[in-house]
């Protein structure tokens, strides 16, 4: 069987970093045009993928931080705009919108995936509504649970763009998002995938409904 190779449409397929995170929007949105079973499929590899690069990046973090000078190369490999992209995708950094000066770098508190924490009781599974986010604390964790399409997701009560609560949130049920309320930030309700930029999203919980009862890991 011969394949074309001639594409005329599609991202650009560069090295640079506004090629390759538009070669990650371009994925994340094919993945809306497949059946609801195959999307499953593609969302579960994706989190898998996403689950595995967290805890390594989680592990080198965590060294570094442990060393004074390890600390301080920390600090300057997040001057490199890659780098940078990489952490806030997954949470280990917050940068201020670009409209407002920089803060010094936040670097969010990190726990090792696995090495503590359990499955923490939330709401009712019928208290979560498509209005608006339920939010609540455990484990030392402020959480919100989105009810969007139909299916449950957990996330940080922290918008991914500079980390302002997101429990007043406007759910969007018919296109499955929710948009923050401080700047206007849309988050797919499903992944956490920002679609208003393409350095930050939202840090998802695993979640699961035992009985009626929405529990969180965390």
């Amino acid at each position: 069987m011969m394949h074309d190779t001639n594409h005329t449409s599609g991202p650009a397929t560069g090295d640079d970093l506004e090629s390759l995170a538009g070669r990650v929007d371009h994925a994340i949105e094919a993945l809306a045009g497949l059946d609801e079973p195959a999307r499953e499929k593609a969302m579960a590899v994706r989190e898998a993928i996403e689950a595995f690069h967290r805890l390594g990046l989680t592990t080198i973090v965590k060294r570094l931080k442990e060393d004074p000078r390890g600390k301080e190369i920390l600090f300057e490999l997040v001057d490199d705009p890659g780098v940078r992209a990489l952490l806030a995708m997954h949470g280990i950094i917050r940068s201020a919108p670009p409209s407002e000066p920089e803060p010094p770098l936040e670097l969010v508190q990190i726990q090792l995936p696995g090495a503590e924490g359990g499955w923490h009781p939330g709401p009712r599974a019928d208290e979560v509504t498509s209005e608006k986010p339920f939010a609540f604390e455990a484990g030392g964790e402020k959480i919100i649970v989105v009810n969007a399409r139909g299916r449950l997701r957990a996330f940080r009560n922290a918008c991914g763009h500079i980390g302002l609560p997101l429990d007043r949130g406007i759910i969007d049920d018919a296109e499955g998002t929710i948009t923050c309320p401080w700047h206007a930030y849309r988050f797919d309700a499903d992944s956490g995938a920002c679609l208003s930029a393409p350095d930050c999203r939202l840090e998802p919980f695993p979640l699961r409904v035992v009985g009626e009862v929405v529990e969180v890991k965390v």
